[in-house]
Protein backbone atom coordinates (compact mmCIF):
# COMPACT_ATOMS: atom_id res chain seq x y z
CA UNK A 1 0.00 0.00 0.00
CA UNK A 2 1.54 3.42 -0.81
CA UNK A 3 1.88 6.07 1.74
CA UNK A 4 0.96 9.64 1.26
CA UNK A 5 3.61 11.74 0.32
CA UNK A 6 4.11 15.21 2.92
CA UNK A 7 5.73 17.31 0.85
CA UNK A 8 5.83 19.91 -0.41
CA UNK A 9 3.48 21.10 2.35
CA UNK A 10 1.75 24.55 0.82
CA UNK A 11 -0.26 25.50 4.18
CA UNK A 12 -3.48 25.47 5.93
CA UNK A 13 -6.87 24.93 4.27
CA UNK A 14 -9.89 24.57 6.77
CA UNK A 15 -12.50 25.14 4.08
CA UNK A 16 -12.09 22.38 1.28
CA UNK A 17 -13.03 18.57 1.50
CA UNK A 18 -10.92 16.13 2.66
CA UNK A 19 -9.79 14.51 -1.04
CA UNK A 20 -9.36 18.46 -2.00
CA UNK A 21 -6.34 18.64 0.43
CA UNK A 22 -3.86 16.84 -2.08
CA UNK A 23 -3.08 18.11 -5.29
CA UNK A 24 -1.28 16.36 -8.28
CA UNK A 25 0.25 17.02 -11.37
CA UNK A 26 3.60 19.60 -12.80
CA UNK A 27 3.22 20.61 -8.64
CA UNK A 28 2.15 18.53 -6.11
CA UNK A 29 1.17 19.99 -3.23
CA UNK A 30 -0.29 18.99 0.46
CA UNK A 31 -2.14 21.22 2.33
CA UNK A 32 -2.71 20.28 6.23
CA UNK A 33 -5.95 21.46 8.62
CA UNK A 34 -3.82 22.69 11.64
CA UNK A 35 -0.27 23.85 12.22
CA UNK A 36 0.93 24.44 15.60
CA UNK A 37 3.82 25.83 16.46
CA UNK A 38 6.00 25.20 13.42
CA UNK A 39 6.84 27.35 9.89
CA UNK A 40 6.58 26.02 6.47
CA UNK A 41 8.95 27.35 4.25
CA UNK A 42 9.10 28.51 0.64
CA UNK A 43 9.75 24.73 -0.67
CA UNK A 44 7.11 23.73 1.69
CA UNK A 45 8.84 21.73 4.31
CA UNK A 46 8.00 22.09 8.05
CA UNK A 47 10.11 22.87 10.94
CA UNK A 48 9.46 23.41 14.46
CA UNK A 49 9.16 27.51 15.79
CA UNK A 50 11.95 28.72 17.78
CA UNK A 51 11.35 28.52 21.12
CA UNK A 52 11.54 31.60 23.62
CA UNK A 53 13.73 32.12 26.81
CA UNK A 54 13.83 34.62 29.61
CA UNK A 55 16.03 37.88 29.13
CA UNK A 56 14.68 39.72 31.93
CA UNK A 57 13.22 39.32 35.44
CA UNK A 58 11.24 42.65 34.88
CA UNK A 59 7.58 42.78 33.64
CA UNK A 60 8.24 44.97 29.93
CA UNK A 61 5.44 45.81 28.14
CA UNK A 62 4.67 47.61 24.64
CA UNK A 63 8.36 47.36 23.76
CA UNK A 64 8.79 48.91 20.11
CA UNK A 65 11.59 49.68 17.83
CA UNK A 66 11.92 52.76 16.17
CA UNK A 67 12.71 52.91 12.72
CA UNK A 68 14.35 56.07 12.80
CA UNK A 69 17.26 55.32 15.04
CA UNK A 70 16.61 52.08 16.14
CA UNK A 71 15.94 52.73 20.16
CA UNK A 72 13.71 50.66 21.78
CA UNK A 73 10.90 51.86 23.94
CA UNK A 74 8.81 49.67 26.44
CA UNK A 75 6.56 50.49 29.08
CA UNK A 76 7.26 49.12 32.75
CA UNK A 77 4.40 49.94 35.22
CA UNK A 78 3.36 52.96 34.06
CA UNK A 79 6.79 54.42 32.72
CA UNK A 80 7.65 54.55 29.17
CA UNK A 81 11.48 53.47 29.00
CA UNK A 82 13.87 52.85 26.55
CA UNK A 83 15.60 49.75 26.23
CA UNK A 84 19.11 48.38 25.81
CA UNK A 85 18.22 45.03 23.92
CA UNK A 86 21.92 43.63 24.54
CA UNK A 87 21.41 44.12 28.36
CA UNK A 88 17.93 44.55 28.18
CA UNK A 89 19.27 47.84 30.77
CA UNK A 90 16.39 50.77 31.02
CA UNK A 91 16.17 54.07 31.32
CA UNK A 92 12.94 55.81 32.65
CA UNK A 93 11.64 58.54 30.10
CA UNK A 94 7.94 59.71 31.56
CA UNK A 95 5.50 58.73 33.82
CA UNK A 96 3.32 57.62 30.82
CA UNK A 97 0.50 55.04 31.70
CA UNK A 98 0.37 51.44 31.58
CA UNK A 99 -2.14 50.51 29.21
CA UNK A 100 -1.73 49.86 25.18
CA UNK A 101 0.73 52.29 23.57
CA UNK A 102 0.68 53.59 19.93
CA UNK A 103 4.18 54.88 17.97
CA UNK A 104 4.92 56.84 15.23
CA UNK A 105 8.14 58.72 13.81
CA UNK A 106 7.09 62.05 12.72
CA UNK A 107 9.39 64.63 11.65
CA UNK A 108 12.79 63.25 13.35
CA UNK A 109 10.70 63.11 16.77
CA UNK A 110 9.04 60.25 18.19
CA UNK A 111 5.33 60.21 18.91
CA UNK A 112 3.46 58.37 21.74
CA UNK A 113 0.06 58.41 22.43
CA UNK A 114 -0.90 56.85 26.18
CA UNK A 115 -3.94 57.06 28.29
CA UNK A 116 -2.34 59.94 29.59
CA UNK A 117 -2.21 62.09 26.29
CA UNK A 118 0.39 62.44 23.28
CA UNK A 119 3.82 62.94 24.30
CA UNK A 120 6.93 63.42 21.69
CA UNK A 121 10.60 62.00 22.53
CA UNK A 122 13.61 64.06 20.74
CA UNK A 123 16.28 61.84 21.13
CA UNK A 124 17.14 62.97 24.75
CA UNK A 125 13.48 63.89 26.15
CA UNK A 126 9.76 62.54 26.76
CA UNK A 127 7.42 65.52 27.25
CA UNK A 128 3.86 66.54 26.58
CA UNK A 129 3.09 66.91 23.27
CA UNK A 130 -0.03 69.59 23.71
CA UNK A 131 -0.36 72.26 25.74
CA UNK A 132 -3.30 73.69 27.60
CA UNK A 133 -5.36 76.50 26.75
CA UNK A 134 -4.85 79.41 29.05
CA UNK A 135 -7.40 80.81 31.14
CA UNK A 136 -9.10 83.89 30.04
CA UNK A 137 -6.66 87.04 30.56
CA UNK A 138 -8.12 89.82 32.97
CA UNK A 139 -8.23 93.52 31.76
CA UNK A 140 -7.59 97.01 33.27
CA UNK A 141 -8.28 100.51 31.72
CA UNK A 142 -5.88 103.08 32.95
CA UNK A 143 -6.57 106.89 31.54
CA UNK A 144 -2.86 107.58 30.93
CA UNK A 145 0.38 106.58 29.78
CA UNK A 146 -0.58 105.35 26.46
CA UNK A 147 -1.66 106.31 23.41
CA UNK A 148 -4.50 103.97 22.89
CA UNK A 149 -7.37 106.41 21.44
CA UNK A 150 -10.86 105.72 23.32
CA UNK A 151 -12.53 102.81 21.42
CA UNK A 152 -13.28 99.31 22.04
CA UNK A 153 -10.32 96.58 22.08
CA UNK A 154 -10.21 92.94 22.55
CA UNK A 155 -7.37 90.69 23.71
CA UNK A 156 -6.47 87.43 24.43
CA UNK A 157 -3.22 85.14 24.77
CA UNK A 158 -1.36 82.05 24.48
CA UNK A 159 1.30 79.83 25.27
CA UNK A 160 4.97 79.32 23.97
CA UNK A 161 7.48 76.14 24.21
CA UNK A 162 9.73 77.57 22.46
CA UNK A 163 8.56 77.95 19.48
CA UNK A 164 5.52 75.91 19.89
CA UNK A 165 2.36 77.75 20.15
CA UNK A 166 -0.61 76.95 22.37
CA UNK A 167 -4.69 77.37 21.23
CA UNK A 168 -5.78 80.77 21.79
CA UNK A 169 -7.36 81.46 25.01
CA UNK A 170 -10.57 82.85 25.14
CA UNK A 171 -10.95 86.56 24.23
CA UNK A 172 -12.37 88.48 26.99
CA UNK A 173 -15.97 88.90 27.24
CA UNK A 174 -16.67 91.72 28.34
CA UNK A 175 -14.55 94.29 25.42
CA UNK A 176 -12.57 97.19 27.45
CA UNK A 177 -14.30 100.47 26.12
CA UNK A 178 -11.13 103.47 27.29
CA UNK A 179 -13.41 106.42 27.84
CA UNK A 180 -11.36 109.08 28.65
CA UNK A 181 -13.29 111.15 26.26
CA UNK A 182 -16.84 110.63 24.43
CA UNK A 183 -15.65 112.11 21.38
CA UNK A 184 -13.72 109.90 19.32
CA UNK A 185 -12.15 112.04 17.70
CA UNK A 186 -10.33 114.40 20.52
CA UNK A 187 -6.84 113.52 20.66
CA UNK A 188 -6.85 111.80 24.49
CA UNK A 189 -5.30 108.88 24.98
CA UNK A 190 -5.36 105.88 27.07
CA UNK A 191 -3.47 101.82 27.78
CA UNK A 192 -4.93 99.16 28.97
CA UNK A 193 -3.37 96.29 31.62
CA UNK A 194 -3.37 92.55 31.30
CA UNK A 195 -3.20 91.01 34.00
CA UNK A 196 -1.63 87.29 33.09
CA UNK A 197 -2.87 84.09 33.86
CA UNK A 198 -0.74 81.60 35.94
CA UNK A 199 0.65 79.06 34.02
CA UNK A 200 1.53 75.27 35.77
CA UNK A 201 3.18 73.78 32.87
CA UNK A 202 6.89 74.03 33.82
CA UNK A 203 7.81 73.66 29.79
CA UNK A 204 6.05 76.78 28.69
CA UNK A 205 8.68 79.18 28.17
CA UNK A 206 6.68 82.37 26.96
CA UNK A 207 2.81 83.99 26.72
CA UNK A 208 1.98 85.73 23.73
CA UNK A 209 -0.36 88.32 23.33
CA UNK A 210 -2.68 89.37 20.60
CA UNK A 211 -4.96 92.93 20.91
CA UNK A 212 -7.34 94.25 18.52
CA UNK A 213 -6.84 97.31 15.93
CA UNK A 214 -9.55 100.20 17.88
CA UNK A 215 -12.87 98.98 17.54
CA UNK A 216 -11.89 96.15 14.88
CA UNK A 217 -12.89 92.32 15.02
CA UNK A 218 -8.85 90.50 14.14
CA UNK A 219 -7.10 89.87 16.65
CA UNK A 220 -3.31 90.58 15.84
CA UNK A 221 0.22 89.54 17.41
CA UNK A 222 1.22 92.40 19.89
CA UNK A 223 4.04 91.17 21.69
CA UNK A 224 5.67 88.09 23.61
CA UNK A 225 6.88 88.02 27.27
CA UNK A 226 8.73 85.48 29.28
CA UNK A 227 6.27 83.09 31.30
CA UNK A 228 7.01 84.92 34.80
CA UNK A 229 5.63 87.64 33.79
CA UNK A 230 2.27 88.50 35.71
CA UNK A 231 0.89 91.92 33.73
CA UNK A 232 1.78 94.09 31.13
CA UNK A 233 0.51 97.13 30.04
CA UNK A 234 -0.40 97.95 25.95
CA UNK A 235 0.20 101.67 25.48
CA UNK A 236 0.32 101.24 21.45
CA UNK A 237 -0.15 99.10 18.61
CA UNK A 238 2.24 97.97 16.76
CA UNK A 239 0.92 94.62 15.47
CA UNK A 240 2.03 91.71 13.26
CA UNK A 241 0.24 88.63 12.20
CA UNK A 242 -3.00 87.84 12.91
CA UNK A 243 -3.72 84.96 15.26
CA UNK A 244 -3.57 81.05 14.01
CA UNK A 245 -5.20 78.94 16.47
CA UNK A 246 -8.42 80.50 17.67
CA UNK A 247 -11.40 78.19 18.43
CA UNK A 248 -8.79 75.25 18.73
CA UNK A 249 -8.33 72.91 21.62
CA UNK A 250 -5.19 70.63 22.76
CA UNK A 251 -5.40 67.32 20.31
CA UNK A 252 -7.24 64.39 22.33
CA UNK A 253 -5.05 60.83 22.65
CA UNK A 254 -6.99 57.68 21.60
CA UNK A 255 -6.10 54.08 21.41
CA UNK A 256 -4.88 54.39 17.89
CA UNK A 257 -2.44 56.85 16.36
CA UNK A 258 -1.43 57.34 12.76
CA UNK A 259 0.41 60.17 10.75
CA UNK A 260 -1.30 60.93 7.63
CA UNK A 261 -1.48 64.16 4.70
CA UNK A 262 0.35 66.38 7.11
CA UNK A 263 -1.94 65.30 10.30
CA UNK A 264 -2.05 63.18 13.42
CA UNK A 265 -5.00 60.97 13.40
CA UNK A 266 -5.91 59.30 16.65
CA UNK A 267 -9.22 57.08 17.41
CA UNK A 268 -11.32 56.12 20.97
CA UNK A 269 -14.34 53.86 20.15
CA UNK A 270 -16.01 54.69 17.06
CA UNK A 271 -14.81 58.93 16.22
CA UNK A 272 -11.74 59.51 13.87
CA UNK A 273 -9.76 62.76 15.19
CA UNK A 274 -7.80 64.69 13.10
CA UNK A 275 -5.24 67.30 14.00
CA UNK A 276 -4.23 70.73 12.23
CA UNK A 277 -2.32 70.73 9.80
CA UNK A 278 1.36 70.61 10.71
CA UNK A 279 0.18 71.88 14.11
CA UNK A 280 0.18 68.09 15.19
CA UNK A 281 -1.24 68.98 19.20
CA UNK A 282 -3.90 71.09 18.39
CA UNK A 283 -7.64 69.72 17.41
CA UNK A 284 -10.87 71.56 16.05
CA UNK A 285 -13.70 70.36 17.70
CA UNK A 286 -16.03 71.53 15.66
CA UNK A 287 -14.64 69.85 12.18
CA UNK A 288 -12.15 67.86 12.91
CA UNK A 289 -13.43 64.50 13.50
CA UNK A 290 -15.03 61.87 11.72
CA UNK A 291 -17.89 59.46 12.94
CA UNK A 292 -17.49 55.67 12.28
CA UNK A 293 -20.73 53.95 12.50
CA UNK A 294 -19.02 51.10 14.57
CA UNK A 295 -16.11 50.76 17.06
CA UNK A 296 -12.57 51.11 15.53
CA UNK A 297 -10.49 48.04 15.54
CA UNK A 298 -7.58 49.77 13.53
CA UNK A 299 -6.77 52.70 11.80
CA UNK A 300 -3.97 52.35 9.00
CA UNK A 301 -3.91 55.33 6.25
CA UNK A 302 -2.00 54.60 2.64
CA UNK A 303 -1.39 57.29 0.23
CA UNK A 304 -5.19 57.54 -1.43
CA UNK A 305 -7.04 57.30 1.84
CA UNK A 306 -7.72 55.73 5.01
CA UNK A 307 -8.40 51.87 6.01
CA UNK A 308 -10.36 51.67 9.36
CA UNK A 309 -11.24 48.33 11.18
CA UNK A 310 -14.51 48.14 11.97
CA UNK A 311 -16.03 45.10 14.36
CA UNK A 312 -17.64 43.04 11.36
CA UNK A 313 -15.92 44.64 8.48
CA UNK A 314 -13.44 47.23 7.16
CA UNK A 315 -13.95 50.84 5.78
CA UNK A 316 -12.31 53.22 3.71
CA UNK A 317 -12.12 56.39 3.83
CA UNK A 318 -11.26 59.11 1.31
CA UNK A 319 -10.93 62.88 1.10
CA UNK A 320 -8.55 65.66 1.93
CA UNK A 321 -10.14 67.07 4.85
CA UNK A 322 -12.42 65.24 7.67
CA UNK A 323 -15.18 67.36 6.58
CA UNK A 324 -15.14 66.63 3.57
CA UNK A 325 -14.16 62.77 4.04
CA UNK A 326 -16.60 60.22 2.58
CA UNK A 327 -16.61 56.05 3.75
CA UNK A 328 -17.17 53.05 1.56
CA UNK A 329 -18.08 49.37 3.69
CA UNK A 330 -15.62 47.07 1.78
CA UNK A 331 -15.95 43.42 3.25
CA UNK A 332 -18.44 41.63 5.46
CA UNK A 333 -15.42 39.79 7.07
CA UNK A 334 -14.43 41.00 10.65
CA UNK A 335 -10.73 41.88 11.41
CA UNK A 336 -9.11 40.84 14.38
CA UNK A 337 -8.08 44.29 16.23
CA UNK A 338 -4.96 45.30 15.88
CA UNK A 339 -3.63 43.60 13.26
CA UNK A 340 -2.99 45.78 10.81
CA UNK A 341 0.65 47.17 9.13
CA UNK A 342 1.88 48.68 6.61
CA UNK A 343 3.71 46.89 3.71
CA UNK A 344 5.89 48.45 1.54
CA UNK A 345 4.81 47.77 -1.95
CA UNK A 346 8.59 47.09 -3.38
CA UNK A 347 8.03 43.98 -1.44
CA UNK A 348 4.80 42.73 -2.74
CA UNK A 349 4.80 44.32 -6.64
CA UNK A 350 2.84 46.34 -8.32
CA UNK A 351 0.71 44.28 -9.83
CA UNK A 352 -0.97 43.99 -6.42
CA UNK A 353 0.07 47.20 -4.84
CA UNK A 354 -2.18 48.84 -7.58
CA UNK A 355 -0.04 52.11 -6.74
CA UNK A 356 1.12 54.26 -4.11
CA UNK A 357 3.62 53.68 -1.29
CA UNK A 358 2.42 51.02 1.37
CA UNK A 359 -0.41 48.44 1.49
CA UNK A 360 -2.10 47.71 4.03
CA UNK A 361 -2.30 44.38 5.62
CA UNK A 362 -4.12 42.82 8.11
CA UNK A 363 -5.97 39.26 9.78
CA UNK A 364 -9.00 38.01 9.10
CA UNK A 365 -11.56 35.61 9.38
CA UNK A 366 -10.75 34.23 6.23
CA UNK A 367 -7.12 34.70 6.66
CA UNK A 368 -4.79 38.12 5.35
CA UNK A 369 -6.34 40.92 3.32
CA UNK A 370 -4.38 43.54 1.78
CA UNK A 371 -5.84 47.04 1.31
CA UNK A 372 -5.02 48.88 -1.66
CA UNK A 373 -4.08 52.36 -1.81
CA UNK A 374 -6.33 52.91 -4.43
CA UNK A 375 -9.15 51.27 -2.06
CA UNK A 376 -9.27 47.50 -3.18
CA UNK A 377 -9.45 44.56 -1.13
CA UNK A 378 -7.44 41.45 -1.94
CA UNK A 379 -8.41 38.51 -0.22
CA UNK A 380 -4.80 36.24 -0.29
CA UNK A 381 -6.52 33.06 1.68
CA UNK A 382 -10.22 33.14 0.68
CA UNK A 383 -11.51 29.60 0.12
CA UNK A 384 -8.84 28.40 1.86
CA UNK A 385 -9.50 29.62 5.69
CA UNK A 386 -11.71 30.26 7.84
CA UNK A 387 -12.41 30.72 11.54
CA UNK A 388 -10.11 33.22 12.76
CA UNK A 389 -11.03 35.05 15.66
CA UNK A 390 -9.39 36.98 18.33
CA UNK A 391 -9.72 39.27 21.01
CA UNK A 392 -6.57 40.96 19.60
CA UNK A 393 -3.75 40.46 17.50
CA UNK A 394 -0.22 41.98 16.91
CA UNK A 395 1.73 41.39 13.58
CA UNK A 396 5.33 42.02 12.15
CA UNK A 397 7.41 41.24 9.38
CA UNK A 398 10.09 38.99 9.79
CA UNK A 399 11.95 38.82 6.10
CA UNK A 400 9.24 38.46 3.96
CA UNK A 401 6.59 36.45 6.25
CA UNK A 402 4.13 38.15 8.23
CA UNK A 403 3.99 36.69 11.64
CA UNK A 404 0.84 37.53 13.75
CA UNK A 405 0.26 36.76 17.58
CA UNK A 406 -3.14 36.81 18.50
CA UNK A 407 -4.84 36.66 22.36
Amino acid sequence: MAGIKLFPIAGMNNVSADDALQRGGDAPKLFVRDALNVDISDTGRIALRKGASQVSALNFKNIWQSPLHKDVFATLDNQLVKLNPQTWQHEVLAEIGHTQLCYEVVNNLVYIASELGLWAYDGKNARSLTIDTPATPMLNMLDSGGSLKSGTYSVAISWLRDQQESALSQIVSDQITLTSNTNLDDPSFSSIQVNLPYCFDQSITHVRVYVSDRNGGELLRHSDHPISTTSITISSLDLGMAARFKGLSPMPTGRYMKYWQGRLITADKNILRFSEPLAYHLHDEKFGFVVMPQRITFVLPVDGGIWVGQVTHVVFLTGNKPQDMTFQAKTSHAPVPNSAIAIDNNDIGSDISQGGNNTALWLAENGYILGTSSGQIIELQAGVLQGVVAKSGRSVRLGRRITTVIT
